[in-house]
């Protein structure tokens, strides 16, 4: 017969219907409390965060102290693992190396053998390869432990007691300080002096009135074990009047004064900073194009503290590169302070007063319990010395009734029977060993007996007396404070000045050769590859022409012009340097340049706070001034609107006026307008500008030539064919804007010449070295080696290129330049309302006419100056 199955019975189930943010919210608050008070955040009676607690306590137990010889970390991480902290090995060792590094605790709290990490954030050895105790100054925190000063709790698992907190014989929290996150929390106490800590909690004790600024008196601020200088500000009071406060951390630095070079000698940096970080951030500033002062960056510290050198070039202000480097690197870093600790079981942002408040309370309590404890005990062994002492009264009868007791009960009843003896008076009797009782001298006892009556006549004392208590704190703290007080590493100091920082304070003054093309390549080179080149002109790229090439120093910088009519202005020393042959590098790396825009024209600025305007026209007769001044911006990565123009026209050509300058302003078949700049205003940036010749004659604009009435220069023109003009511009008309044109030159509708170049030349013994661009993108170099007058207005070819090209662009060594030497005149008018022509003067009116003024000129024709 088949076997039944056995039926399983049903078993109802009381299933619960909860929501899940209800299940969330209640369980991640019980995970947050957690973290909060066993995990992350300090008690602030001992400063302590449990896993620290409970790695000394477990040091304690097992002897590691500071006289014993150090014991393998692996032993230690493995006890406290094992028997109080039920988490990861590598946040206990984490927690142990924390506790012995000096640059960050002040008052280390392990001895370490072995590798324990470096500033440099290096990982310390792994926990089989050290050993580690208790350090000496450890003995203050478990000072008293086997006395009851605390209260004990059971461990995870109920197998062991471990304290609450530690007795902690000084404010550790603040001279040790602490960090951590926890949930929705988190605390950044700076640590502080020992001696200042105690000297402000004596002082509480003291006057329990006092007002935080009181305190303050004592307390100056943080102090770093790493040094360094901490600035006076009201973030700082905050730290100690509010809980929180930001504060800024500086390094210390000497600069010393070498004969070739200065040096920066770093011997203090900021707390938590990672020196090999800061060494790397310094020297990576070093090859940047921000600063060009700096040499080398050099990390000499060894086991004698920081030593870090930063060389700099004569030529660089040390002062300058050390507040660039204050502000850019981790030189100088600001500090938030977030003073929150467990106090009365829960997480309080502590101010000076309150954490002092606690931590008095705290010792007060430790001292109460001890007292108590030692009066007991004080009062436990009297009542035996007493017994001691009745006994060997009657040693004989003591003796001869525990030799004829039947065993170690039997005695005990029989003393306290015959002769009066308390339970634990006989313990003690039957306990000693006979030759002790026998021979014992009962002033020993009384001496004792008399001594312990003195001690607890003191404890009740002190336990009555909240004075006497607390003197005994006091008295304590000072015994730790000369012993292990020592002198401020961190020096509070006032706010210096700041220094308003110009990058080209950060550059070693050199001077240098620039040269920037049409296109946009632009390179700097050194004098030395100039010399190399024998005077030749730098390489460029093929079809390209110069713009600029000059002299500059790489503290100045380059204004450059677009067609678009836009400007760059580009730092000299951020030019890359390269040879003089070398086409250079496109400008791209520093000003993004479109591919349709082309520079017309640059000047070397060195002092943009001249009172002097750039004057800019447009090929579609318009002419504008705006002030040096406007074209100043910190940062320049993509051209800048200068002359607001339409898409049909072009900025042409551009040209510095020192307030009462000329303007010559020349179309591309010659006809030319000649007047005072005064007759237009300076406007903005981003404005189109007015008219500026009456009648062009379907021409374009092509060049403006500014010149001051003192100058004695003259103009030269040159044509698309090769023709070359040069006039006196004195004996040139001024008249108003859109007055009356004359002819810079002049040609025929058969063979018409354009004007593809203009500029001022002086009387010069030297020959004029042109480059010219041909039309096939070849290029020819010539030159002029006569500079006298051209009566003739009409072109005559007098350079010789081939009769199949024209030229395109020319090149002469000419740079505008804005610097100290630059004239600057008021503005006035040249206008003379009172000539009888109503709109005419001659430049030179005003001036005595002298002969040698016209030594190098031709005689000429006065119709060839007429205009049409």
């Amino acid at each position: 017969m088949a076997k039944k199955k056995e039926i399983t019975p049903i078993i109802n189930e009381n299933i619960e219907h909860e929501s899940l943010d209800s299940i969330m919210g209640e369980r991640f608050g019980i995970y947050a409390k957690y973290v909060i008070q066993d995990r992350a955040i300090p008690d602030a009676r001992d400063g302590l965060k449990p896993v620290q607690r409970r790695i000394i306590y477990s040091m304690y137990l097992n002897g590691n102290t500071s006289e014993k010889p150090t014991r393998k970390c692996a032993k230690i991480v493995g006890d406290v693992m094992g028997k109080l902290h039920p988490h990861g090995d590598s946040s206990i060792y984490g927690a142990l190396v924390r506790m012995s590094q000096d640059w960050v605790m002040n008052m280390p709290l392990i001895d370490f053998q072995g590798n324990n990490g470096s500033i440099d954030n290096d990982g310390p050895a792994a926990y089989r390869y050290t050993e580690a105790r208790l350090s000496k100054f450890a003995n203050n925190l478990i000072s008293d432990l086997n006395k009851d000063t605390v209260e004990m709790t059971l461990n995870y698992d109920d197998s062991e007691e471990e304290p609450v907190v530690l007795p902690s014989r000084y404010p550790n929290l603040y001279v040790n300080g602490s960090e951590g996150i926890a949930v929705a929390i988190a605390t950044e106490i700076p640590p502080h002096n020992l001696k200042e800590i105690i000297e402000a909690t004596i002082y509480r004790i003291k006057n329990p009135h006092c007002s935080c600024d009181d305190l303050l008196n004592i307390v100056k601020g943080p102090d770093f074990p790493t040094g360094g200088y901490i600035y006076e500000s009201e973030g700082l009071k905050d730290i100690y009047r509010t809980g929180r406060g930001k504060i800024e951390i500086a390094s210390k630095v000497e600069i010393i004064e070498g004969k070739d070079t200065n040096t920066l000698l770093i011997t203090e940096i900021p707390y938590k900073v990672v020196k090999k970080d800061l060494v790397y951030s310094i020297a990576k500033l070093s090859k940047s194009k921000d600063i060009d002062g700096i040499i080398d960056v050099n990390d000499n510290t060894a086991g004698d503290g920081i030593n870090i050198t930063v060389e700099l070039k004569k030529e660089v202000n040390p002062e300058i590169v050390l507040t660039y480097l204050y502000n850019k690197t981790q030189l100088k870093v600001n500090y938030s302070a977030n003073v929150v600790a467990i106090s009365h079981d829960r997480p309080k942002t502590l101010t000076l007063t309150s954490y002092l408040d606690t931590y008095i309370e705290h010792q007060v309590d430790v001292i109460t319990r001890r007292s108590k404890f030692l009066l007991n005990n004080a009062k436990n062994r009297l009542h035996i010395v007493e017994g001691l002492i009745k006994a060997i009264d009657i040693i004989d009868e003591v003796v001869h009734t525990i030799r004829h007791s039947k065993d170690k009960k039997d005695a005990k009843e029989n003393l306290k029977t015959k002769y009066g003896f308390s339970e634990e008076q006989s313990e003690a009797i039957v306990m000693m060993p006979l030759y002790r009782l026998t021979n014992t001298d009962i002033n020993t006892y009384i001496n004792e007996r008399d001594s312990l009556k003195k001690q607890i006549i003191d404890l009740e004392e002190i336990l009555q007396n909240d004075k006497k208590l607390k003197s005994i704190i006091i008295k304590d703290l000072k015994e730790i404070s000369d012993t292990y007080g020592i002198p401020r590493r961190t020096i509070i100091k006032e706010k210096e000045e700041e220094i308003t920082l110009d990058k080209r304070d950060l550059v070693a003054k050199e001077d240098v050769y620039v040269a920037l093309t049409k296109e946009g390549y632009i390179k700097r080179s050194s004098f030395k590859s100039y010399k190399s080149s024998n005077g030749s002109l730098p390489g460029i790229k093929e079809g390209d022409t110069l713009i600029m090439e000059d002299i500059a120093n790489t503290i100045d910088y380059i204004l450059a012009f677009t067609n678009k009519g836009n400007y760059l202005l580009i730092p000299v020393h951020e030019i890359q340097e390269g040879k003089r042959k070398d086409e250079g590098k496109h400008i791209n790396y520093l000003v993004t340049l479109p591919i349709d825009e082309y520079i017309i024209k640059a000047i070397v600025i060195k002092d943009f706070d001249k009172d002097v305007s750039i004057v800019m026209i447009s090929k579609n007769n318009y002419v504008k001034k705006t002030k040096l001044k406007d074209f100043f911006t910190t940062r320049c990565t993509k051209p800048i609107t200068c002359m607001k123009i339409s898409k049909d026209d072009e900025m042409v050509d551009v040209s510095v006026s020192n307030g009462n300058s000329n303007l010559f302003i020349t179309t591309s078949i010659g006809i030319s307008t000649l007047f005072n700049e005064n007759e237009i205003d300076n406007i903005g940036l981003r404005s189109l500008g007015v008219k500026a010749v009456s009648t062009t004659k379907n021409s374009k604009l092509i060049s403006l030539i500014t010149f001051r009435n003192d100058e004695k220069n003259k103009f030269l023109f040159i044509t698309d064919k090769g023709a070359v003009r040069i006039i006196d511009p004195s004996k040139y008309e001024i008249t108003k804007r859109l007055g009356k044109t004359q002819r810079a030159f002049e040609s025929f509708k058969s063979d018409q010449h354009y004007l593809v170049y203009s500029t001022k030349i002086l009387n010069s013994k030297d020959p004029l070295k042109l480059q010219l661009l041909m039309s096939d993108n070849s290029i020819i170099e010539a030159e002029i080696n006569d500079f006298k007058l051209t009566p003739e207005k009409n072109c005559k070819n007098n350079l010789e290129i081939p009769t199949n090209l024209k030229i395109s662009n020319v090149y002469i060594h000419e740079v505008q330049k804005i610097d100290k030497d630059t004239i600057v005149e008021e503005a006035k008018t040249s206008i003379d309302n009172s000539n009888d022509s109503g709109n005419v003067n001659n430049i030179n009116s005003s001036q005595d006419t002298k002969e040698e003024d016209f030594k190098d000129y031709e005689q000429i024709s006065i119709f060839d100056e007429m205009g049409d």
